[in-house]
């Protein structure tokens, strides 16, 4: 077989065995699961984090704070209340270079994603393991990222078809 042949077999074994399918899909955790929604249901939702061990999260429109804790209790169900709902500012200062800046948080097992989003000003870090959401907010603190500056989310993992 030549090189050029045995290339052409590693590649094509690699990407069948990374091919999603039964047994080989990425299983998400329940609370990985619950703070999806969280992202997409709760409306202004602004990010959450961890403050003193407890989850938090945030409101990009205080006026939305009653149908937030309502979304949040219809998730969450009992543990809804020892989850903290915050307001913070609309619209952030992050930038491209902040995104730059921050692009060594893509190495923490667990986040998915980075954007700098222009409609709030704030850089959206994408959690496919919430768990990570702490060690994510470590590594942002060592490159100077300003924690009030992200927006931390949970989402699906991205699977190629």
């Amino acid at each position: 077989m030549s090189n050029r042949a045995a290339l052409l077999l590693c590649v094509l074994l690699s990407f069948g065995c990374n091919a999603p399918g039964p047994g080989n899909e990425q299983e998400q955790s329940a609370l990985t699961r619950q703070f999806i929604r969280v992202t997409k249901e709760v409306p202004a939702f602004g990010g959450v984090t961890r403050e003193d061990g407890a989850w938090v999260v945030s409101l990009l429109d205080p006026e939305q704070r009653e149908s937030a804790e309502a979304r949040l209790r219809d998730i969450f169900q009992e543990d809804a209340a020892h989850i903290s709902v915050r307001v913070r500012a609309p619209r952030g200062s992050a930038s491209e270079q902040m995104k730059e800046a921050a692009r060594d948080v893509l190495g923490v097992p667990g986040v998915g994603t980075l954007d700098f989003d222009e409609t709030t000003g704030y850089l959206r870090v994408g959690l496919v393991e919430v768990e990570a959401l702490e060690s994510a907010q470590a590594r942002l603190d060592t490159l100077g990222i300003p924690r009030d500056q992200v927006l931390f989310q949970a989402e699906a993992p991205i699977v190629a078809r």
